[in-house]
C-alpha cells in the first residue's frame, strides 16, 4: 500500500487593502478656564482625519460658580444687587488646527454654550437657560509626547449682546 501526497500550487497574491489606525494625538481631553465654558470645563476635541490638525470638533461640560452683580439706577441712585447661582455650561463647536509644526499649532473655532439659568452678562432677558455664540483663536503647544496647552481669546455674543473685549481662555490637557 503506497500513499502519495498532492501539493497545490501557491495560490497567487491577492491585494489586501489594510486600514491605517487613526494618527496618535487626534483627540484630546482638556481641562480650560474661561473662554467659551464661562467657568471651568473639562472638554473633549478630535480632528476628523486622524491627525493633529485639520478640521475638528470640541464639546464639553463646564461649571460657572455662585456670582454676584450690582447695578444702580442712574435715575434713583438706588444700588440693586443680585445673586447668582452657580450654574453648568455645555460649550460646542467646530474648529480647525494649523500646524507649521507638531508642536505649535493655530486653532480657530465657532460654536455656540448652553447655560443653564440666567446670566446677565449676557442675556438681559430673565430665562431659564441662555445661549451664547462664540468665535475662537488660539495657540496650541505641545510638550512632550502627550501633554497639550491652550491659550487664547473668544469672542462671545448673545441675544442682542456682544462683549465689550474678548474672554480669555487657558487649559491643559492630554493627547492620545
Amino acid at each position: 500500500m503506497s500513499v502519495t501526497a498532492q501539493t497545490q500550487p501557491p495560490a497567487e497574491a491577492t491585494n489586501i487593502s489594510v486600514k491605517k489606525a487613526p494618527h496618535p494625538y487626534s483627540q484630546t481631553i482638556l481641562l480650560s478656564g474661561a473662554g467659551p465654558a464661562c467657568g471651568i470645563s473639562l472638554n473633549y476635541d478630535i480632528r476628523f482625519n486622524g491627525t493633529y490638525k485639520g478640521l475638528g470638533a470640541r464639546i464639553g461640560f463646564g461649571y460657572v460658580p455662585e456670582y454676584s452683580e450690582e447695578r444702580q439706577s442712574w435715575r434713583t441712585h438706588i444700588t440693586y444687587k443680585r445673586i447668582y447661582k452657580a450654574k453648568t455650561t455645555l460649550p460646542f463647536g467646530l474648529n480647525y488646527v494649523l500646524a507649521p509644526s507638531p508642536k505649535h499649532m493655530i486653532e480657530f473655532g465657532a460654536g455656540l454654550t448652553y447655560m443653564s439659568g440666567d446670566s446677565l452678562w449676557y442675556d438681559e432677558v430673565t430665562t431659564g437657560y441662555t445661549w451664547i455664540g462664540w468665535m475662537s483663536m488660539h495657540y496650541r503647544r505641545t510638550i512632550g509626547k502627550h501633554l497639550l496647552m491652550r491659550v487664547g481669546l473668544a469672542a462671545m455674543v448673545a441675544n442682542n449682546y456682544v462683549a465689550p473685549f474678548p474672554t480669555p481662555e487657558w487649559g491643559m490637557g492630554f493627547r492620545f
